[in-house]
């Protein structure tokens, strides 16, 4: 009986190692301490074109006007990779919390979900966590030549991005890249020091920009 009992206890300590070496256990470390964060911009046409018409999700339907909402502000670590789902001694946000985060986010449900995955690992109260968001959103200007180009010719990722940069110019080419899905620009993300500074992205994120030669941006609801 007790080799029977000793052998499941090294099978259950070898099991709690392995789930936390393999990033799936929650994060107690905030990357605010040793890292930066990443502003994600979603182009909201192709998020319906994917996923959100199929839901009827209200920023799809026709005269929404939803084009560039934040998806999150993600901390990130400096050599690749980002914690999620932290433990922390900070409540949930209120209904009104999330609520305040519609007209650049699009969804309470989006703004509570990027809370309990991203927000946790701030090191921040959720009032802290939105606000930063929304200081993070508002020292990005977003060219209104992208926009204006949407339902039109497809586009070069690269064209796109400079566009970006020149209403940018503090954004160097490594410190925001642009991704696609499905032949469609999906996202710009932009690095940014933990007092939102842009700075260069790590190298992995880097390599996640998109490798198509054209994107299509779809036209606004």
């Amino acid at each position: 009986m007790t080799k029977i009992f000793s052998g499941l206890l090294i099978l259950a300590v070898l099991a709690v190692l392995f789930w936390q070496q393999s990033g799936d256990a929650p994060r107690t470390d905030p990357a605010q301490q040793d890292g930066y964060l990443v502003l994600a911009l979603s182009w909201t046409p192709s998020w319906c074109a994917v996923t959100g018409r199929d839901r009827g999700d209200e920023r799809c339907a026709a005269g929404s006007g939803a084009g560039w909402l934040v998806h999150g502000l993600w901390p990130q670590f400096e050599t690749g990779g980002w914690p999620e789902f932290c433990d922390t001694p900070q409540p949930a946000p209120s209904r009104a919390e999330t609520a305040a985060m519609m007209d650049i986010m699009g969804s309470e449900g989006l703004a509570l979900h990027q809370w309990r995955k991203h927000g946790t690992c701030s090191g921040l109260a959720p009032e802290g966590y939105f606000t930063q968001t929304r200081a993070a959103f508002a020292a990005v200007t977003l060219p209104e030549g992208i926009s204006s180009a949407a339902g039109r010719a497809r586009s070069a990722p690269d064209d796109l991005m400079t566009a970006f940069r020149a209403a940018n110019p503090e954004i160097s080419e490594d410190m925001a890249i642009l991704t696609c899905r499905e032949g469609m620009v999906q996202e710009i993300r932009v690095c940014l020091s933990t007092d939102l500074t842009p700075q260069r992205c790590d190298s992995d994120l880097l390599s996640r920009g998109c490798r198509a030669r054209n994107v299509d941006l779809p036209a606004l609801p």
